[in-house]
């Protein structure tokens, strides 16, 4: 099983604040694809995707126990909200 391919969306980490129902932490994200972004969430020691909104936080979260599982979601995110 080959690996997902994520070099070459991975950008200069940078923090922003995901908002998961009334929990705000920061998300750090380390790989972009338009307005999706690939994070680590390391107060749950998971990775996770998402859309940056209009004011830059993370929106539409969702979270996944490894990197590889990530990193395919990110990979195959078509940018648009649920």
């Amino acid at each position: 099983m080959s690996y997902p391919n994520i070099v070459p969306c991975l950008v200069m980490p940078f923090e922003k604040t995901c908002v998961q129902g009334r929990h705000r932490y920061e998300a750090l994200c380390f790989a972009q694809r338009g307005s999706v972004v690939l994070f680590a969430a390391e107060y749950a020691r998971r990775f996770g995707v998402a859309l940056l909104d209009n004011a830059g936080r993370v929106a539409e979260s969702d979270e996944y126990p490894t990197l590889d599982t990530a990193a395919r979601a990110f990979l195959s995110h078509d940018g648009v909200g649920a």
